[in-house]
């Protein structure tokens, strides 16, 4: 478990967070989702003891952060948004070093995912591509089996591959009983793998969704090139000039609303995925 109440931390006069509750169980994964600089990584460096809070409290299994993060360490698995590697060290070089941290490191655990992932063991890190760093640092955060996995906007650098990649490694760890928390400012892939989602904004969690419940904001925003007549109102229009109209629709109503849409007569079509501003406006607003 970890439990994080009423957490408070402030940059000087500026807002880092603020009363920011929320739980997540064992065998969980808890979506932690806001654009970039909504507080996510600021609550992510106070629950692993990097930052000191102002106040409130913040418990992993039953222990207090940061007063017993040293009995911890061992257990707590953490992938940051950026990786940063001595430049000079070969991969395999970077494994050895890392493996004396932990008493129960699996080396057969360790091939199989160095397999999976792809990562030549052979190369410095100054020859790998950003996203040949991140591989490095899911093996690093999972390499120990963690009771406690923490991601903080994991899937930057990764292209679509690795990134279905890394949700069924995590999948599989939360099979384990692992309590996950996974940042990110995308609807998408919390959606695809998250039990919980908590909305962050400015530093307040303003929201909690069930995967259920953020399943029924899954839309697209389409946009329709001069629209001619066009009358229906049973759709939502999100903004119209001239005649231009941009439309958002939920996931499960597209079908019907292409079939209505080319009763009219326009120039061209657009459909894409809203950003997350635009998914949840009624609490950015």
């Amino acid at each position: 478990m970890i439990k994080i109440e009423n957490l408070k931390k402030y940059y000087g006069k500026s807002k880092g967070v603020e009363n920011i509750s929320f739980e997540v169980k064992p065998g969980q994964i808890y979506g932690l989702i806001g654009p970039n600089g909504a507080g996510k990584t600021t609550t992510i460096r106070i629950i692993l003891g990097f930052l000191n809070k102002d106040s409130g409290n913040v418990l992993i299994g039953n222990k207090k952060i940061p007063d017993d993060i040293n009995e911890l360490k061992s257990k707590i698995g953490y992938l940051p948004g950026e990786v940063n590697y001595y430049n000079d060290m070969r991969v395999k070089d970077f494994l050895d070093y890392n493996k004396r941290f932990y008493k129960n490191y699996d080396k057969n655990y360790e091939k199989e995912l160095t397999e999976n992932l792809g990562i030549d063991l052979n190369k410095k890190f100054r020859e790998l591509s950003m996203g040949n760093k991140k591989k490095v640092g899911i093996l690093q955060a999972i390499i120990h089996k963690p009771e406690f996995l923490i991601l903080d906007e994991p899937t930057n650098g990764l292209d679509p591959l690795l990134q279905q990649k890394l949700y069924e490694i995590i999948m599989k760890e939360k099979e384990r009983g692992t309590t996950v928390i996974f940042s990110s400012h995308i609807l998408s892939e919390v959606e695809k793998i998250c039990d919980l989602v908590g909305i962050i904004k400015d530093g307040i969690l303003i929201k909690e969704f069930t995967k259920e419940q953020i399943g029924s904001y899954s839309k697209k925003i389409i946009s329709v090139k001069n629209l001619k007549n066009y009358k229906n109102n049973s759709w939502k229009i999100s903004e119209c000039k001239d005649e231009n109209y941009i439309f958002s629709i939920k996931n499960s109503e597209i079908k019907n609303f292409l079939n209505d849409i080319n009763n009219y007569e326009f120039e061209d079509i657009e459909i894409r995925k809203p950003s997350l501003e635009e998914t949840f406006m009624e609490y950015y607003l």
